[in-house]
């Protein structure tokens, strides 16, 4: 039995719904975690997963989702469950999930999740940049005037830093238009950089990036409290979290 997952975004909720029908095996637990990845790179306000259609072989298959949100969500986002069948609800405790909560419905679960989003008050600016020389001056432009207008001031030589080498990466490897996206919530800054190619960066054992600009991603894990790849069959998304 396969494992199927429809993504439907609410952009005026900042919430995305992730309908599952299928069985969830160790075969196919990476579709799950595919999609959840793909999900949490968008650093949503919340993220809910109908679970209405889903079974599981194995109770510890749940632990997808805690192990997700764990590596890959970013700050504030939410992840819940909802609409469990009466043998997957039984499978669902504290244990399985990690702490993250289920409920019997959507309407409930999406209730639950604009009240939880709304408490950390996000700030987003997105620009589109093609892959030329300027692009790098473009993007650090915008993140210097966001933390500017966000009061934070004090990061935005790291986030400008780090910006530009995540755009001049793309630039110089991808090749292709870029989306450059920063968005404050909580207790973090969150900048990302996606492109259409699948190809991610690499660094060298030394630590240093394969970049000739000089610098290059090891700057990034210097400045960022963390940073990672969401690799896509379609492109990637990378990105570095700042506390603020």
């Amino acid at each position: 039995m396969s494992l199927t997952t429809t993504v439907t975004p609410d952009p005026l909720d900042d919430v995305i719904l992730i309908a599952v029908t299928g069985l969830l095996t160790v075969e196919t637990a990476p579709v799950l975690r595919s999609t959840l990845m793909k999900c949490l790179a968008q650093v949503p306000g919340a993220i809910i997963v109908e679970t209405g259609e889903l079974q599981v072989d194995h109770r510890s298959r749940l632990a997808v989702f805690p192990a997700a949100l764990r590596t890959h969500g970013g700050p504030g986002t939410v992840l819940m469950l909802c609409g469990a069948s009466g043998e997957l609800a039984t499978q669902m405790d504290i244990r399985a999930l990690g702490g993250i909560a289920s409920y019997p419905t959507y309407t409930e679960a999406h209730a639950a999740a604009v009240i939880a989003a709304a408490q950390w008050v996000p700030r987003t600016v997105t620009l589109r940049l093609g892959p030329v020389p300027a692009a790098a001056r473009q993007a650090r432009a915008m993140i210097a005037d966001a933390c500017r207008s966000w009061r934070l001031e004090q990061l935005t030589e790291a986030a400008t830093l780090i910006v530009s080498e995540l755009v001049s990466n793309g630039v110089e490897h991808a090749g292709t238009d870029l989306v450059v996206k920063a968005t404050y919530r909580g207790n973090y800054l969150h900048l990302s950089v996606r492109d259409d190619s699948p190809a991610v960066p690499v660094r060298r054992n030394d630590g240093v990036a394969l970049a000739t600009r000089g610098r290059g991603l090891h700057l990034i894990g210097v400045y960022a409290s963390a940073w990672g790849v969401h690799a896509m069959a379609d492109g990637k998304t990378v990105w570095a979290t700042l506390r603020v």
